[in-house]
């Protein structure tokens, strides 16, 4: 009797050195890959797979063990955003629609669910992006667009103090704001959609803080 349970104590002790190895494996790569395709994303956004490396053991326990996944979820956010360009204004290509309906929708997720409030600051600014673009290529309700995006700016900051990204972003929405003040008020158009504030509200690369 006293052997069969030291025997079954063995096969157990080794089951579970088997599968802490297996974890520690995966974790590696789950490593590796965050580091690796960090830099991938910067040279190719469009790349496929992203953020998610071949593991080993089952039920994605080491991306548990680590806590990426909010980590990851803003990274593909973020990607999505990119994908969007932005900086093209209207588009009727269906793929730059499919990625900006995927970007707000995640940054949404985000800024409703991640308990890291920095993370959720960092998304509500770029939903603040989205409308503040939105203002700059749509030719109706601009002003709304530009108070729905100064009121995300308004609670990035409020979530992080030390969002400057989201400061400067609210500064460009109010000084746009202003402008538009006299246009609407006469009833005409404005005469300079993209006027100077085009620059600057999420300028650079979108996440670039990884």
């Amino acid at each position: 009797m006293k052997r069969l349970v030291f025997a079954a104590g063995a096969v157990a002790s080794l089951a579970l050195a088997s599968v802490l190895f297996l974890l520690a494996v995966d974790i590696g790569r789950w490593n590796d890959a965050m580091a690796t395709d960090d830099v991938r994303y910067r040279a190719e956004p469009e790349r496929a797979g992203l953020w998610r490396p071949e593991t080993v053991l089952p039920y994605a326990a080491a991306e548990r063990v680590l806590g990426v996944r909010d980590d990851v979820a803003f990274r593909e956010a973020v990607r999505a955003l990119r994908l969007g360009r932005l900086d093209l204004g209207i588009t009727s290509d269906p793929e730059l629609a499919l990625h900006r309906g995927e970007a707000r929708a995640r940054l949404q997720q985000i800024a409703g669910e991640d308990g890291d409030r920095r993370r959720r600051s960092r998304a509500i600014n770029l939903i603040g992006v989205i409308g503040f673009a939105s203002s700059l290529t749509e030719a109706r309700d601009q002003a709304a667009f530009i108070a729905d995006a100064a009121a995300a700016f308004q609670t990035a900051i409020e979530l992080d103090p030390d969002n400057r990204e989201a400061k400067a972003n609210l500064e460009l929405a109010l000084q746009r704001g202003r402008a538009l003040q006299p246009t609407e008020a006469g009833g005409g158009p404005n005469p300079s959609p993209g006027g100077s504030g085009a620059k600057g509200a999420g300028a650079g690369d979108p996440g670039s803080g990884y």
